[in-house]
C-alpha cells in the first residue's frame, strides 16, 4: 500500500499543472508561410525574420513558401493550422485589400490574429529615362496635358502598384491607363524600354534596378522620405494627404492561439527589431523596421482598410 501510495505522489508530482503546461512554447520547430515565392520583399523579410528568431525561441524557425491567390493558399492554410504558435503567417496588404475585391476568398481574415507589424516598405515611383519628366511635379504636368496617355503598369486590380498609382491620380486629379501584367519583372523591362511609361516598385527590390540607370526614380510613396533614398522626395510633398505606403509586412497566428503564446511572440519580435542584424539589413534596402505590439498591428490594419475602402468606393470598385 505505501509503495502505491508513493507512485501514485510521483505520479502527481511530475504531471502538467494545467492545459497550458501541457506542451512549453515553443516545444518543437517553428515554420513561417510565406505566400510568395523566394526572392521576393516578402520572403527576405521572413527570412532574416526566421534566422534571428531561431536564437530568440531556441528553436529553429523554418520559412516554408506558399505562393498562389496572391497570398491566399498561404493565409489559407495559416488560418487552418492548429492554433499553438508552431506555424505562423508573414501577412502583407492583401489582408485588407483581398476582401474588398472578391467575395469568395479561401480563407476568413477574422480567422488570423495579428502578433506584429514587422516592417514598412514604400514603393518608387519611377518612369521611362526618355520621358520628359525629370520630377513628380512635371510627370503630373505631363499627365495632365495628355489625359489617359501615359501608361502605367501593375499586377492587377489591388496590386502595389495599383493602389500606389491609382490613390496618386486621383489625389493629383490625373488620369493614366493601366496595363496589367502577370509577372511586375515584366513591367520593369517595359518601363526601362519605353513600352509604359510609369512603374512602382517597392523600395527594397529598387534600389538594383535603379543602379543600371535604366529607371528614373521621382519620389517615394511613403508620407516622409526615405532615410535609405534621402534625396528623393515623397509624393506628399507635391500632393498633399498622399501615404501609399503599400509593403506591409506582420506576423499573424491562427484566432485561438493562447494569448501567452501570442505575448512570447510579440516579445521575441520586438527584441528581433532591435538586433542590428536584422534591423540594419532591412533599413539598407530602404525599408522601415517597425516591431509593433499586437495591439498596434490591429490597429494599423484598422486604418488601412477605412483608407483602402475610401478610394475602392470612389472608384466604384466592388467586390466579385
Amino acid at each position: 500500500m505505501k509503495r502505491a501510495l508513493a507512485a501514485l505522489a510521483v505520479t502527481f508530482a511530475l504531471a502538467p499543472a494545467g492545459a497550458d503546461a501541457a506542451e512549453a512554447f515553443p516545444s518543437r520547430p517553428v515554420r513561417v508561410v510565406v505566400g510568395f515565392t523566394p526572392g521576393t520583399t516578402t520572403d527576405i523579410t521572413a527570412r532574416l525574420l526566421a534566422d534571428r528568431l531561431t536564437h530568440r525561441l531556441g528553436q529553429n524557425v523554418l520559412v516554408e513558401n506558399r505562393p498562389g491567390a496572391n497570398s491566399g493558399l498561404a493565409n489559407q492554410l495559416v488560418s487552418r493550422a492548429t492554433p499553438d504558435g508552431h506555424t505562423l503567417l508573414i501577412g502583407t496588404l492583401s489582408l485588407v485589400t483581398g476582401p474588398l475585391l472578391y467575395r469568395d476568398l479561401p480563407f476568413d481574415p477574422k480567422t488570423l490574429e495579428p502578433v506584429s507589424l514587422l516592417v514598412l516598405a514604400a514603393n518608387v515611383i519611377c518612369v521611362y529615362p526618355g520621358l520628359p519628366a525629370k520630377s513628380l511635379k512635371e510627370l503630373i504636368g505631363l499627365a495632365r496635358s495628355q489625359p489617359g496617355q501615359l501608361k502605367y503598369g501593375s499586377s492587377g486590380r489591388g496590386s502595389s502598384a495599383f493602389l500606389t498609382l491609382e490613390l496618386l491620380k486621383s489625389l493629383a486629379n490625373i488620369d493614366m491607363r493601366e496595363i496589367p501584367y502577370k509577372a511586375t519583372s515584366q513591367a520593369v523591362v517595359d518601363t526601362m524600354s519605353g513600352q509604359i511609361d510609369v512603374y512602382p516598385p517597392n523600395i527594397v527590390s529598387a534600389f538594383p534596378m535603379l543602379k543600371t540607370g535604366k529607371l528614373r526614380p521621382l519620389a517615394v510613396t511613403s508620407a516622409k522620405r526615405s532615410p535609405a533614398m534621402p534625396d528623393l522626395p515623397a509624393v506628399g510633398e507635391f500632393v498633399p494627404g498622399y501615404d501609399a505606403t503599400t509593403g506591409v509586412y506582420g506576423i499573424l497566428v491562427p484566432r485561438t492561439t493562447p494569448r501567452s503564446v501570442i505575448a512570447q511572440l510579440e516579445k521575441a519580435i520586438m527584441d528581433v527589431s532591435k538586433d542590428p542584424l536584422y534591423r540594419d539589413r532591412l533599413q539598407a534596402d530602404g525599408a522601415e523596421v517597425v516591431g509593433s505590439s499586437a495591439r498596434e498591428y490591429a490597429a494599423y490594419l484598422d486604418a488601412q482598410r477605412k483608407r483602402w475602402s475610401a478610394l475602392f468606393n470612389k472608384l466604384g470598385i466592388k467586390p466579385e
